[in-house]
């Protein structure tokens, strides 16, 4: 029997033996994976910033 990559119990249902997780635990993976995305974008300010520094930084070394 499979088992779920997240809890290690064992899966019955079909889909969730291709899924590799439980009904919860898959639901739980996708938030998961949706916190580590939206951890790692980027702003439009952050960008903004980001060329702010650059331009100071060039007015600095001239």
């Amino acid at each position: 029997m499979r088992r779920c990559k997240r809890c290690n119990r064992p899966l019955k249902n079909g889909e969730s033996i291709v899924r590799q997780y439980g009904v919860t635990c898959w639901k739980r993976h996708l938030d998961d994976l949706e916190q580590e995305f939206l951890k790692n974008q980027l702003t439009i300010f952050d960008v903004l910033e980001a060329e702010n520094h650059e331009e100071m930084r060039a007015q600095n070394v001239s």
